[in-house]
């Protein structure tokens, strides 16, 4: 079951089902709903609920109270506990309505629509996916994504050249949630590799397990930790470890055929013999996607290597990830920084530029506006968000030793008026006639 409003509705109705197939609420549970139904009613059948609508233009003569209203709160209890459906709820309070007839059609549409939401609420199954995780993070739980919006996250994968490909590398410091790691290794659909660095005890990656991806894809996200920046000069003639599948299968063998004694005491304690085997097969297929992971020798490696693209989406400071990652990227490379704040931004990018790191830089603010379109009544949502964060972007160049720059360096005021002064006087025509 799963909670929708007030109620806790059970969602086995939704199993063999198609994605976009709608569902109401239904005494506590899920009915699915017939193709041509909508998830809200049409402008048609508005019309023909709305036909004894008042002429007047508007509702000016409306008083917003409950005396208007015959049916009680409590004879609506009556009507739910004895199994009325939303529809014959809400036709029972338009025949109870004593103001009905005299409100506009907009006023009758719009308060069926609120009456619907609240006695015969409407769901769509829909697929998993980067754009409906993060418009559901940012809806409910902005605050662990840094308001992060579905059309800043589109803007990031755009910036950052993110592309399906064998030997693709993405570099991601992210700690939103795992929404631009996901993002990323959706895109990728298992080809290429997405390098996800964590500064924690542990990866954050809540948005990881709200997605339904198959091994190939979860394999290409390889998590290390940051440190590992700091150790790529230490290391650099380190040999690399077998990541053979048969290398795989004896480290895996004998991790598992490994007892440890808290381990044996665990089992030990257990009563029957089938707790034992559901506790030994959770161990084993925890070691064994433990074994399938790269080794730190090989992450090393991979850094080394360089990648084709970094994205850093963190509540931290930029500029230091930014600092520590850059000898990881290729050079022409993309990069992209998301911060819920301008002013960190700020600073990363007059760093950027006081070292010559990149070209085509670019702070941009993730600005949207989102519509109401219908007929007669298309006009900006009443509520919007006033911030989707800011995004940064550029290209990583290489510095030159022959004193090129992108841009001509500014000359000394001075020397420039001394050359004007000059000027002037071989302009002037008495400058060589002799004094008299």
């Amino acid at each position: 079951s799963v909670r929708l409003g007030k109620n806790n509705v059970m969602i086995g109705a939704v199993i063999g089902q198609y994605y976009g197939a709608i569902f109401e609420v239904t005494k506590n549970r899920l009915v699915l709903m017939p193709e041509e139904e909508h998830l809200k009613r049409t402008e048609a059948e508005m019309a023909s609920t709305s036909e004894d609508a008042a002429a007047c233009s508007d509702n000016r003569n409306l008083t917003d109270n409950r005396l208007h209203q015959k049916l009680s709160s409590d004879e609506i209890k009556e009507l739910r506990a004895d199994g009325a459906s939303g529809q014959e709820i809400i036709k029972a309070l338009v025949d109870n309505s004593e103001t009905w007839k005299s409100k506009t059609v907009f006023s009758q549409q719009k308060w069926l629509a609120r009456k619907e939401q609240k006695y015969a609420p409407r769901v769509r199954l829909v697929r998993c996916d980067a754009l409906e995780v993060c418009e559901s993070y940012f809806q409910k739980h902005r605050e662990k994504v840094s308001s992060l919006r579905p059309d800043s996250l589109a803007q990031i994968l755009a910036f950052a050249n993110i592309y399906a490909a064998p030997h693709f590398r993405a570099l991601v410091f992210d700690t939103v949630s795992g929404v631009v790691v996901t993002a990323c290794a959706e895109r990728l659909g298992g080809h290429g590799r997405v390098l996800a660095a964590y500064g924690g005890t542990h990866p954050s990656m809540d948005a990881l397990r709200q997605f339904n991806f198959s091994e190939d894809i979860e394999e290409s996200i390889v998590s290390f930790h940051t440190s590992e920046f700091g150790k790529l000069e230490e290391t650099s003639g380190e040999p690399l470890p077998d990541e053979s599948p048969e290398a795989i299968a004896v480290r895996t063998k004998a991790l598992i055929d490994e007892v440890p004694a808290n381990f044996a005491k665990k089992l030990a304690s257990m009563k029957t013999d089938e707790e034992r085997a559901v506790h030994k097969a959770k161990r084993d297929a925890r070691i064994r996607r433990g074994c399938r992971r790269p080794q730190p020798a090989t992450v090393r490696s991979w850094l080394r290597d360089q990648s084709d693209s970094l994205i850093i989406a963190t509540h931290y400071h930029p500029t230091s990830m930014l600092i520590a990652a850059w000898p990881s990227l290729a050079p022409a490379a993309s990069f992209v920084i998301f911060c819920e704040f301008l002013e960190p931004l700020v600073q990363c990018f007059r760093e950027i530029q006081r070292r010559t790191m990149a070209c085509k830089l670019q702070l941009s603010s993730c600005w949207a506006r989102d519509y109401q379109v219908l007929p007669g009544r298309t006009h900006p949502t009443m509520n919007m968000s006033a911030d989707g964060g800011f995004i940064l972007t550029g290209v990583k160049t290489l510095k030159r030793d022959d004193g090129w720059h992108f841009v001509e360096k500014i000359r000394d005021p001075s020397s420039k008026k001394a050359r004007v002064a000059d000027r002037s006087a071989e302009a002037s025509p008495d400058a060589d006639r002799p004094k008299e």
